[in-house]
């Protein structure tokens, strides 16, 4: 995945190591530029993994989602009320920067909508018929499934949404979303088992 990087004209100095609540505060009361890079540049990498991973692997579209969420993000930074002495869902992760993924999930998945690529009903496959490759890594194999099933498998199980909230994203009842889970990560071991006996043996 390529890196993504903002050109910002530094007319501010702010220390590195600063906490993202701080980083948001120079923003809110500044408009400090120096303070957004970091911010962007300590975000970035991680949402351009989520968005890339939801819309299927094309670099461009993931770029583009990214871009949209920071403008989204920074025009609601008024309503981000961080918490840097605590972490969120266990991770250790400030929080600001999982409430970045989210809306970097949230625009992936209108793209992704508004494509008619995102189907998240029953009847659906679960892995794309895009692929002649016997071999795939874990990367390729989500790459791999249904957009409405990738998008679960990565709110879920990279993000860590619960399934109440990966409903409300995406407008299906959790019982809907457990189901679109267990379907893409049997899709996912399948796609890897190949790959797993050989390297056995």
């Amino acid at each position: 995945m390529p890196p993504v990087r903002l050109n910002v004209r530094m007319i501010d100095a702010i220390d590195a190591s600063a906490t993202d609540e701080a980083l948001v505060s120079a923003i809110r009361e500044n408009r400090s530029e120096a303070a957004f890079a970091l911010l962007y540049d300590r975000h970035t990498p991680r949402g351009f993994q989520t968005a890339w991973r939801i819309v299927g692997g094309n670099p461009h579209e993931a770029e583009d989602v990214v871009q949209e969420a920071w403008l989204r993000a920074v025009s609601s930074l008024e309503r981000w009320r961080g918490t840097e002495t605590g972490s969120v869902r266990g991770t250790g992760q400030s929080d600001f920067g999982a409430w970045f993924r989210g809306i970097t999930a949230h625009v992936a998945i209108d793209v992704v909508r508004k494509q008619g690529r995102l189907e998240l009903d029953a009847d659906a496959d679960a892995v794309c018929e895009q692929s002649s490759v016997e071999w795939l890594d874990m990367e390729a194999a989500i790459l791999s499934l249904a957009p409405g099933y990738r998008a679960v498998l990565v709110l879920h199980d990279i993000e860590g949404f619960t399934h109440e909230e990966i409903g409300a994203r995406l407008g299906i009842t959790a019982g809907t979303s457990k189901g679109q889970l267990f379907k893409a990560r049997r899709a996912v071991r399948a796609r890897l088992a190949p790959g797993l006996e050989r390297k056995a043996l």
